[in-house]
């Protein structure tokens, strides 16, 4: 389901809701419209708590996609490096690099980022990986001097990929995700027992506060499951540009 028609979704349950407390009498408006001195204090703290633990959660989030994202592009950087060095090497070696960062790219590009969710491995990628590797050792046997330049480009993507492996697993403990679960409904339920005189007021302001929560609390669940396809996800585009790059070069040798 895409974001906007959650929003929408909740947009029309949250108006029913609203509008039938207040025709359905279920609480004394007026005794709320009575103590409006205590209430707004008392929510207000309550977002306040609600704010300090969002501001947390995003923060920490946001770091782990961003270090997720410069593994990747770190990653693909690496491959690009060691192809582009592999086409000054002897044919046969030229010809060995390039067919196995394109199976590697291939089984990526199939398989997909969210193979790595929760430190899962394709074996198919595996093999691809360990095609490279293969390659790297035969390199040793022949030529040491070779194998030491191929060796700094397959550390660098090593590191690149263990470190995507690694963010790519890295969840909200499953109290904090359900504490901030528990916080959004508060902030949304609660909203709708201050007391505004104006029902349009009232209407505005609440759906105001509740959108506002509810779309916080999907960007997080969004950024604590960034390689799940998704609103917002990370996508292996990087790698299928890396691909064409490399089936364009074959192609005009």
């Amino acid at each position: 389901m895409h974001f906007s028609e959650k929003i929408i979704i909740f947009v029309i349950l949250f108006t029913l809701f609203f509008f039938w407390i207040h025709v359905s009498g279920f609480y004394d408006q007026r005794a709320i419209l009575n103590d409006l001195g205590g209430l707004p204090w008392l929510y207000s703290s309550l977002v306040t708590l609600f704010s300090i633990l969002v501001g947390f959660v995003i923060q920490k989030e946001w770091e782990n996609f961003n270090s997720l994202v410069d593994s990747v592009k770190g990653e693909v950087d690496s491959l690009r490096e060691l192809f582009i060095w592999s086409r000054h090497l002897p044919k046969e070696y030229s010809e060995k690099f390039s067919k196995s960062i394109k199976y590697y790219l291939q089984e990526m590009v199939e398989s997909g980022l969210y193979k790595s969710e929760k430190g899962e491995k394709s074996e198919k990628i595996e093999k691809a990986f360990l095609s490279l590797r293969d390659i790297m050792f035969e390199m040793s046997q022949k030529d040491q001097q070779l194998m030491t330049t191929a060796f700094s480009f397959f550390s660098n993507i090593i590191e690149s990929r263990t470190n995507r492996l690694r963010y790519g697993s890295h969840h909200v403990p499953e109290a904090l995700k359900r504490a901030l679960l528990f916080c959004t409904s508060l902030v949304i339920i609660l909203c709708l027992f201050i007391g505004v005189k104006d029902v349009w007021l009232d209407y505005s302001f609440t759906m105001s506060l509740s959108l506002m929560a509810y779309i916080i609390y999907m960007i997080i669940d969004d950024l604590d499951n960034p390689l799940v396809p998704g609103n917002w996800h990370l996508t292996t585009k990087d790698y299928e540009s890396l691909l064409k790059q490399i089936e364009t070069v074959d192609a005009k040798n």
